[in-house]
């Protein structure tokens, strides 16, 4: 450069001053030492002060001059093309657009790896530049800019603009074409110059110049040129990658392939593209390694779940959680696998069942299938829904990390198998029949609360055990009825482990269904506490009498109990309550009158349950104590008058019918207490049959329940030798478990009737529809109500006169 700075209102030698400068600062392209390394070495800070001056001499001194000789008001408007200098900008703009041509590639070199040689040594020459271009840009450019002038920019933009007309856009296809060559390379595990790919594609970035706003960020550049080809590379690489990759491995390999292209491609191949590509990137992974293959993904995912291998398991949710379109599918498909597997764990539980009853000695079993399933262990069938529920719920949580879809489908299954499965609804049931699963859930509970089950047995039963099944019944009032059955036999027998054991089961019942719910179980508590206040009361009563009178008065345990609330129906029976216990019954009654007047007893006979102490064994042994019913008690009080009584004795003496007689007689008969002449079951309905005490009695125990023994149903459906069925006079032909459905089905009824009468009340007018469907959900706590049921409850209140169809015929309206 000349020593002396140039003349400032020169234009042409202010040029030929400062191109030198120029040149050195953006890199002679034929020098050895146009490295990057190179521009502080070459640029002296002198040299640099010197351009610098004489760009800012330049354009002061034309503004000066401007204002000295230009005073007409039509040039003073147009000055400001003039002010600062615009032909120096000129120049600059066709020297950048010269000089950006003159790049030449190396014979040894690709494209790409010139255009990032060459672009690195521009754009820092281009900051330098534009530091030199200071005043010119912060008055300049900035007032034509503020005048809406666009297409006037600063140095170094004007550099990157020059730059992407001259060098880019005629070459972008081959510059892109080799930085996707470089990414599959590095795709297929070879080793490339990664700076140079991301210097590249950083150039695209910043090639994105909006001339409205240079502060703000376009990548309008970046998306067209590389983005999109970037993309349907990727997706065409991916696409014959996957199916090579499934062709020669399984199904499960792949999904862990799947996890580390993906993870690869978004992690560590992230440094290459913008923010701005993540998402479809991620799009376009989803499409072509997850959905192209989804078919064979959801088919495996039986097998996974076979395997109870989690890691697989998770590694197949994480990869499909990537698209949340696809989890929809995938919880059916793992909430049908559930129930599948819920119902084959019963059926296989109920065929070993069989199995090992055709192995035993019970003959009567054997004959009668339904019997050998009806013997099935509450435990055992308990037990296992629980562990089909434990493995599926370890796997929502550990696999699908408890999401939400998930959890639903675990749930639905859960109630499906637990409530619909061969013993809960065996095949050929009605649709309307109740699910078993409630009787054998109060059976369980049942077992755990009776002092009588064996502590091996109740080892591993809970409470929670209860309650987990409780959530999925459908048909909660059938458990309530079978558990209060139970609970009321309990509470009379008095083979409760423990109040609190019962109370702690109450409470956790009315917290998960209401308090409505278990309110006649409480009930039923209540009662039996009041009745102990009043044997306490009786009992000082007739030890009074006793000191008196002088007469042993057998001990009374009474039990007044609410007649709604028990589940006990009364009926009268035809009984005639020996001589012995005549006193304490009047005198309870008569107690019982005087502190409740207008209350009226009815005695439960059937229920009664009374003990014996009978010396009959040899001499010199201790007396036997017999648990015995009421009617046993008074059928054995009579042979305390004789030895030998026959069946119309006994019927004369007790008033009992022959059903009763019959279940009563059938333990002793059993237990050899009393012999039976002639021996046989049809002989028990023959006036003259004989029974006589066994005189010693032999037992190796010495304390015998045979009212554990009574069935009430023995006579029913009598098979006689002919192969007929006989029924007995004075039964009614129904089992328990009959008489609780019928009971419940009623039930039900009344429960729908006072539904749709609320509903009705409150809306005086409904659509059939819309009345159905609000009865159901209100009788969803308690049991699945079928449309059917709810029909039948409709026209019951027609026919009682509290609703009526409307002409439309599809709705009706409430009568008041």
């Amino acid at each position: 450069m000349p020593d002396s700075l140039p003349k400032s209102d020169d234009l042409e030698a202010t040029w030929n001053f400062i191109q030198p400068g120029i040149t050195q600062i953006l890199g002679d392209d034929n020098s050895a030492n146009s490295s990057i390394t190179g521009v502080d070495k070459i640029l002296s800070p002198t040299m640099y002060m010197e351009v610098y001056t004489a760009i800012y001499n330049y354009c002061v001194n034309k503004s000066r001059s401007s204002g000295q000789f230009n005073t007409d008001k039509q040039t003073l408007n147009n000055q400001s093309s003039i002010l600062v200098g615009s032909e120096i900008y000129e120049k600059l703009k066709k020297y950048l657009k010269k000089y950006v041509s003159s790049f030449q590639k190396n014979a040894h070199e690709s494209f790409l790896q010139f255009y990032v040689r060459r672009w690195k040594r521009f754009t820092i020459g281009a900051i330098f530049l534009n530091h030199a271009f200071d005043y010119m840009n912060r008055y300049w450019v900035q007032k034509e800019r503020s005048d809406g002038k666009r297409y006037i920019f600063d140095v170094n933009t004007l550099c990157l603009m020059t730059w992407k007309e001259v060098l880019f856009d005629p070459n972008s296809e081959q510059l892109v074409k080799e930085v996707l060559e470089q990414i599959t390379a590095e795709r297929d595990g070879n080793i490339i110059q990664r700076g140079n790919v991301i210097t590249a594609i950083k150039s695209l970035v910043a090639l994105g110049i909006d001339p409205q706003d240079l502060k703000k960020l376009n990548l309008n550049v970046y998306i067209q040129v590389f983005e999109k080809p970037f993309l349907k590379k990727t997706e065409e690489y991916y696409t014959s990658y996957s199916q090579n990759y499934l062709a020669s491995h399984s199904v499960t390999e792949y999904i862990f392939e799947a996890h580390e292209l993906i993870n690869r491609e978004e992690k560590g191949m992230a440094m290459y593209w913008d923010d701005h590509t993540k998402k479809p990137l991620s799009e376009t992974l989803n499409n072509v390694l997850i959905k192209n293959h989804i078919e064979q993904l959801e088919k495996n995912f039986t097998t996974l779940l076979d395997s109870r291998d989690h890691q697989k398991i998770s590694a197949l949710f994480t990869l499909m959680q990537r698209d949340f379109m696809l989890l929809p599918n995938l919880s059916v498909a793992y909430e049908q696998y559930i129930k599948q597997t819920g119902e084959e764990a019963i059926s296989e539980l109920i065929a070993s069942h069989k199995a090992a009853v055709m192995n035993s000695s019970n003959e009567n079993i054997k004959k009668n299938p339904n019997a050998a399933i009806n013997s099935l262990p509450p435990k055992e069938y308990i037990k296992k829904l629980l562990d089909i529920y434990a493995i599926f719920r370890s796997i929502t949580t550990e696999c699908f990390k408890n999401d939400s879809i998930f959890a639903k489908a675990l749930d639905n299954a859960c109630r499906s198998y637990i409530n619909n499965n061969e013993l809960a609804i065996p095949p050929g049931a009605p649709r309307s029949a109740t699910s078993k699963t409630a009787e054998m859930l109060a059976k369980y509970s049942d077992q755990l609360l009776k002092k009588s089950t064996k502590p091996e047995v109740t080892q591993d039963m809970s409470v929670d055990d209860i309650m987990m099944i409780f959530k999925f019944l459908t048909d909660k009032d059938a458990f309530e009825s079978h558990y209060r059955r139970l609970f009321a036999k309990r509470l009379i027998h008095g083979t409760s482990t423990s109040d609190e054991d019962e109370e702690s089961i109450i409470q956790r019942l009315q917290s998960e269904n209401s308090m409505e719910y278990a309110g006649k179980i409480t009930k039923m508590f209540q009662d039996v506490r009041l009745s102990k206040i009043l044997e306490e009361d009786f009992d000082v009563i007739i030890k009074k009498e006793q000191q008196v009178t002088g007469n042993k008065i057998p001990d009374l345990q009474p039990f007044i109990l609410a007649e709604n609330m028990w589940p006990f129906t009364y009926q009268e029976v035809e009984f005639k309550l020996p001589q012995d216990l005549q006193q304490s019954y009047k005198k309870l009654e008569e107690i019982y009158t005087e502190k409740h007047n207008g209350r009226i007893l009815k005695w439960l006979w059937p229920l009664c349950r009374g003990e014996l102490s009978a010396a009959i064994g040899k001499p010199g042994r201790p007396a036997f104590h017999f648990t015995v019913t009421l009617f046993q008690m008074a059928i054995l009080l009579l042979f305390n008058e004789k030895d030998v009584l026959t069946l119309e004795n006994i019927q004369e003496a007790t008033n009992l019918n022959l059903q009763n007689i019959a279940a009563a007689m059938v333990p002793f008969i059993k237990y050899k207490l009393l012999q039976q002449s002639p021996p046989g079951l049809e002989a028990l309905m023959k006036p003259d049959t004989e029974f006589k005490i066994s005189l010693p009695y032999k037992a190796l125990r010495t304390n015998i329940n045979f009212a554990g023994g009574v069935k009430s149903d023995i006579l029913n459906g009598l098979i006689s030798a002919d192969g007929t069925t006989k029924r007995v006079p004075g039964t009614n032909g129904l089992t328990e478990n009959e008489k609780i459905e019928k009971e419940l089905n009623a039930e039900r009824q009344i429960f729908l009737e006072a539904c749709i009468v609320r509903i009705m009340k409150a809306k005086r007018k409904s659509p059939h529809s819309m009345l159905v469907n609000e009865c159901i959900a209100q009788a969803h706590q308690r049991f699945n109500a079928k449309v059917s049921m709810i029909k039948k409850a409709i026209d019951s209140l027609i026919q009682k006169g509290y609703l009526q169809r409307c002409d439309d015929g599809e709705s009706y309206s409430y009568l008041a």
